[in-house]
């Protein structure tokens, strides 16, 4: 797995450091987004500052390897971005994880007419329901 992450890296631009390469592998093999404190509690090596991951979280998202998840919270979510296909964002109302899924061309949305001026950069679709843990 090592060696693909190293691929990733590079084939984002991005220099590959032992920091880098274990945020990368907390991110690629969750199944749900994760919040800063997550990914820290996560890593392998505890002497990762905070600083040094928000500036790897940061140099992630400016490179599309991943993507910031809207949340209700104070602080984000950040989730791995498989594709850059448009995917929904599940929110489980029982645990609170929040999951990414593909989103089918017939359920994307449309951007609304907007009066002169306004532009849209992107679109979020919220999906609330349980997970299969928290489905009863």
């Amino acid at each position: 797995m090592e060696a693909r992450l190293r691929d990733i890296l590079k084939e984002h631009d991005l220099k590959v450091t032992p920091v880098r390469l274990q945020v990368l592998e907390v991110l690629a093999t969750s199944e749900v987004a994760l919040s800063h404190h997550d990914i820290s509690n996560r890593l392998s090596d505890d002497s990762v500052d905070k600083v040094t991951l928000y500036r790897t979280l940061h140099a992630f998202a400016e490179r599309q390897l991943i993507h910031k998840v809207p949340s209700d919270g104070p602080n984000g979510l950040y989730a791995f971005r498989l594709s850059h296909d448009a995917h929904a964002h599940f929110i489980c109302d029982g645990c609170e994880r929040v999951y990414c899924t593909p989103l089918p061309e017939a359920a994307r949305p449309v951007a609304p007419t907007l009066t002169a001026g306004f532009q849209v950069t992107t679109q979020d679709v919220r999906l609330h329901g349980y997970c299969p843990d928290c489905h009863a």
